[in-house]
């Protein structure tokens, strides 16, 4: 089984990677310095992820790239910031897509109460879509991420843990 971070927190996180003997994940995270939410990770989470052979897989909802913003650009700033963190090996995307909309909605609306005030679950989220996934390989090619890199980032670095951890 490969172990997941993204819905754990911090002292579990670490803890989880101080005990694994393969790969963990965050298959769904960005960095906290971008974006101060409490859904983000840290740095040292992210080294500490890289540490085990892992990938952080930037997502691509609004509330965790702050502003609400989706587009392309901004998306593709956070996989640059983790990259320059931990390196192209250890840099995936994850974008975390809702298609069903509507029902999001009423199950954000249904639960209201559940998520603390200021959260920004209030209303529902603007979503980086996977209609953007050539957009966001072009971009990382105009950085000048080489076509192994961009290749890494959009699946390769999930499947060579994939391959790793499911023998």
């Amino acid at each position: 089984m490969v172990a997941c971070c993204s819905h754990t927190g911090r002292r579990t996180s670490l803890d989880v990677m101080a005990c694994s003997h393969n790969p963990v994940i965050f298959s769904h995270s960005n960095p906290k310095k971008l974006c101060d939410h409490p859904r983000n990770i840290d740095d040292e989470l992210m080294r500490a992820c890289a540490a085990t052979g892992g990938v952080v897989g930037i997502n691509g909802v609004g509330l965790f790239l702050g502003n609400n913003d989706v587009r392309t650009e901004n998306l593709v700033r956070y996989i640059d910031y983790a990259v320059s963190l931990i390196g192209v090996d250890h840099v995936g995307i994850g974008l975390d897509y809702v298609f069903d909309q509507v029902e999001l909605k009423e199950m954000l609306a249904s639960m209201r109460d559940s998520f603390p005030i200021g959260s920004g679950y209030d209303s529902v989220p603007a979503f980086a879509t996977p209609e953007q996934l050539p957009e966001i390989a072009q971009a990382l090619s105009r950085l000048g991420y080489t076509e192994v890199d961009v290749a890494k980032i959009m699946g390769g670095n999930h499947l060579r843990v994939a391959r790793k951890v499911w023998k």
